[in-house]
């Protein structure tokens, strides 16, 4: 068992994922071939499905990439339901408070350390790799709280003090609502709080996450973001990337007056 996105943080290099929306492990196993060290699966914003999630989980156990669940908040029995299946992380939205944060890294461990309970399905390969599961998913598994609010930033050095909590990734179109600067990425009130993620990961000792917001094609975008502190990158998925495809055609047919 092995954890790529975990192994390149603890490198000290960056962690460069996707997050898919569609469902479909054909483009699972795809986006994990392709060379992302993280896919998230989102089943905050998409209608996946637990029948589903299992089989994009099984489509990127061909691949190195790194599985992780995204959840609309901490929820400890979607916690358990998506680890027996096999993901390596849970991402769970609009973490607010420390409370918040240990709940969810508790429901990621088993006892001592945490709360979750035992029962690992396919995870622990169907009861044929069990005890190499329960000896080490402890350390490999991730709990990665989304920044997406003010009143998150405002306890961000409390949340990052919680053992358990790997990183933070910064949700910026939610975090920008709730400063009152719809999309005004580069706005002084929303630098500030990034910057506050971005030391108060620094000083806990743990590497901090942005949901990237300037054109993912572009390499100045995800050097940008390294500069300002960010190694676990999420640079698109599935639903943008084919959006933008469809972009390129229609301006195609426009030139070409189709």
């Amino acid at each position: 068992m092995n954890c790529r996105l975990k192994e390149r943080l603890a490198e000290g290099r960056a962690a460069v994922g996707a997050q898919l929306r569609f469902g479909s492990p054909a483009i699972a196993e795809m986006f994990g071939h392709a060379g992302f060290d993280w896919i998230v699966i989102d089943s905050e914003h998409a209608p996946q499905t637990p029948d589903g999630i299992q089989a994009q989980l099984q489509a990127l156990g061909n691949t190195p990439a790194t599985p992780v669940v995204r959840l609309p908040r901490v929820d400890e029995e979607q916690i358990r339901l998506y680890l027996d299946m096999g993901a390596l992380g849970i991402m769970a939205a609009f973490v607010e408070t420390p409370e918040d944060a240990e709940f969810g890294a508790q429901s990621c461990r088993y006892p001592p350390r945490g709360i979750r309970s035992f029962g690992p399905h396919r995870a622990g390969g169907y009861g044929l790799r069990t005890a190499e599961y329960l000896e080490k998913i402890d350390d490999l598994v991730s709990f990665i709280p989304i920044i997406e609010s003010a009143p998150a930033v405002d306890a961000i050095e409390a949340i990052l003090a919680v053992d358990g909590v790997d990183f933070p990734v910064i949700g910026p179109v939610d975090l920008s609502f709730s400063l009152g600067v719809h999309f005004e990425f580069e706005s002084e009130v929303f630098q500030e709080a990034q910057a506050r993620v971005a030391a108060a990961a620094a000083a806990a000792g743990k590497p901090a996450g942005l949901g990237l917001y300037r054109p993912s094609f572009e390499p100045a975008s995800m050097e940008k973001a390294l500069e300002d502190g960010f190694r676990a990158l999420l640079v698109g998925g599935d639903e943008p990337f084919l959006a933008a495809a469809c972009e390129m055609m229609a301006g195609v047919r426009r030139e070409l007056d189709l």
